[in-house]
């Protein structure tokens, strides 16, 4: 064998990150993939059913001397700590249906039948044995190598600061520091707005000239300004110091748009009861705290069969629920990139980077929970968008846009009508 074909087995060079003392062997199954594995940590053959099966669903019962896979036994999580895991399966054996671990944690805990001698590997592969055991379990945990952060930092992905609560972080002043990095897509072309979201956006709101439309969460009035130069009544409303740049703007450019600083959730404190043809918030409700009252508060200002349309960044496919990595990380070609699944269902507030001194705090929530607060104020929903970048926007951005936005979705239109 060549010094060539000398390939360290990926989960030899795994475990070693954690446990120093753990050998380094040569892989023989798998070398020319991305996860190359020893004998050791390839595949054992259930004495039941016969299919061989990877190491880690796979259980030996030292009594009967046999290997029993999960397919062949109904496998029970056992919660537990140890070198890049957090758990472990305990598999029944199909002879005498005592519970004997996976091979992974067998190995860590000293109980592989290489180990223990049962049976003699058919590879020349060194055996760890764990005799420092207390230095292992007194590892603390998370660490870098543990779990799926091993997995994201293969591939160098984006990783977003979950918050207990939002108290950590003032979202009136996030968007206040934020104000002097934001810019505005008429003036820059930024792709997402102009190339996705405010042309779907504008599509559903069909706004008719004269319509009395009020923008919330309006920030620097893009949306605004583009109603008011179609003839629209607007009125924009933002807690942040984003809206003093719209108040600027309109006092160069006289749209006659009406701004006023407050809250979403104060709406019925400015505007009277049924005063609004249409609502459109457009990427900000999942920067809202308390969306249920801002929804709620919508739906008092907006008139009978008038419509509420607003846009998000999706909650199944953007940040913070999944990340996009690249393997390798440098790597400039979108096909060398993936979005990973994080968590659909954490609700907690998140900090997200982009690449800013200051992070934006997102409130991320499944769809079911939007829906469920226009259906309980009486919205119903008339059409959903998660815009597909077509073939043309493809070939006219082709880093943004193929493989990414022509296969997933990274936002979310709702139109819902006042019932």
């Amino acid at each position: 064998m060549t010094s060539s074909e000398y390939v360290a087995c990926f989960y030899c060079s795994e475990y070693a990150k954690v446990a120093t003392d753990y050998p380094q062997n040569f892989a023989s199954q798998d070398k020319d993939t991305f996860t190359p594995r020893c004998f050791l940590h390839w595949k054992f053959e259930c004495h039941k059913c016969g299919k061989e099966t990877h190491f880690n669903g796979i259980a030996w019962c030292s009594d009967c001397e046999v290997f029993t896979c999960l397919r062949c036994a109904e496998e029970k999580m056992v919660r537990k700590e140890f070198l890049i895991y957090d758990y472990y399966y305990n598999i029944p054996c199909h002879k005498c249906n005592s519970p004997n671990p996976a091979l992974d944690f067998a190995e860590y805990y000293g109980k592989h039948p290489f180990q223990i001698g049962d049976l003699i590997p058919k590879e020349d592969i060194v055996i760890w044995m764990p005799i420092y055991k207390e230095d292992l379990e007194s590892q603390e945990f998370p660490h870098k190598s543990w779990g799926s952060e091993r997995i994201l930092d293969i591939g160098n992905a984006h990783r977003h600061t979950r918050l207990d609560s939002s108290d950590e972080y003032n979202p009136e002043s996030v968007w206040d520091k934020m104000a002097e990095n934001w810019i505005s897509p008429e003036t820059e072309g930024e792709y997402h707005h102009t190339t996705i979201i405010l042309p779907e956006v504008y599509r559903l709101l069909e706004a008719q000239k004269d319509e009395k439309i009020l923008d919330v969460a309006c920030g620097e009035g893009t949306v605004a300004r583009y109603l008011a130069k179609i003839g629209v009544k607007v009125t924009g409303i933002d807690i942040s110091k984003m809206i003093e740049r719209a108040i600027g703007r309109e006092n160069e450019d006289k749209l006659g748009i009406s701004y006023v600083k407050m809250a979403a959730e104060d709406l019925s404190k400015e505007f009277e009861k049924e005063s609004f043809d249409k609502v459109v918030c457009n990427m900000a409700l999942m920067d809202i705290e308390d969306y249920k009252t801002t929804i709620k508060k919508i739906s008092y200002v907006l008139k009978k069969d008038g419509t509420f349309v607003f846009s998000i960044t999706h909650p199944a496919f953007a940040w913070p629920t999944t990340t996009s990595m690249r393997v390798p990380p440098d790597s400039q070609r979108n096909e060398d990139k993936r979005k990973i699944a994080l968590n659909y269902f954490d609700e907690r507030p998140t900090l997200i980077q982009f690449g800013w001194d200051t992070p934006s705090l997102a409130f991320t929530r499944p769809v079911s929970k939007y829906v469920n607060e226009l259906v309980k104020n009486n919205l119903e929903i008339l059409e959903m968008s998660e815009p597909e970048a077509s073939k043309e926007i493809v070939e006219k951005y082709p880093r943004q846009a193929y493989l990414d936005n022509d296969t997933l979705p990274d936002f979310l239109m709702i139109k819902a009508k006042k019932k």
